[in-house]
């Protein structure tokens, strides 16, 4: 009976505990953006790395203490590769554009000192895909996948005024070529995004 008692008061001074440490971080809103190089592979050769941006936010929705918090985000992200293949007619170079709708959740540990790392799900969802080339945009939806999934890896620092900075490598692991794609090549999604932070706290 003693221990139940014991283990009650326990269990009862850690959500306690729990609450008060994470008060006011369950109370902030993290915005952020940045610039991205992201890449197309491993099958296809032809696809090159290009430059993105990725902007959105990110809220807590459940943590211990201030050291580890559970993290649900959306943004979106600019990515895909460029290209340059002979088809017989002579080099041609263009740019796949994809716009996808990120909906990471990451697991996060902060030290105290303001240096954080995380890594996580990340589902996302296709909203726009295009194939640029010689000054034209053709729609390239019908041969990407609208569902891809990744793997976030973060790390960065926080300072004390509420801005931060962090580093996001998020490697692709599902096939983003649809049915309709000629080619049997199965290709993921790479993206390295380096990005400024802010945090709103209410």
């Amino acid at each position: 009976m003693k221990k139940k008692i014991y283990l009650l008061i326990l269990i009862v001074v850690s959500m306690i505990m729990t609450q008060s440490c994470c008060n006011t971080l369950l109370r902030t809103v993290s915005v952020a953006g940045g610039v991205q190089g992201s890449s197309i592979g491993p099958e296809s050769t032809s696809y090159k790395p290009a430059i993105g941006a990725q902007a959105g936010a990110v809220i807590p929705v459940f943590c211990f203490c201030d050291l580890w918090s559970l993290r649900a985000g959306l943004n979106g992200s600019l990515q895909g590769a460029n290209y340059e293949d002979d088809y017989g007619n002579g080099l041609l170079e263009g740019k796949v554009s994809l716009l996808y709708l990120n909906l990471p959740l990451v697991l996060r540990y902060q030290f105290a000192n303001g240096f954080y790392c995380e890594a996580g799900l990340q589902p996302a969802l296709l909203l726009s895909a295009k194939d640029k080339y010689n000054g034209m945009s053709v729609d390239f939806k019908d041969y990407i996948n609208n569902f891809d999934l990744g793997i976030p890896l973060e790390a960065g620092y926080e300072f004390k005024n509420n801005l931060g900075v962090g580093g996001r490598v998020t490697p692709g692991i599902t096939n983003i070529n649809s049915s309709d794609y000629e080619s049997s090549n199965k290709d993921r999604n790479f993206v390295v995004a380096f990005k400024a932070t802010y945090n709103f706290k209410f």
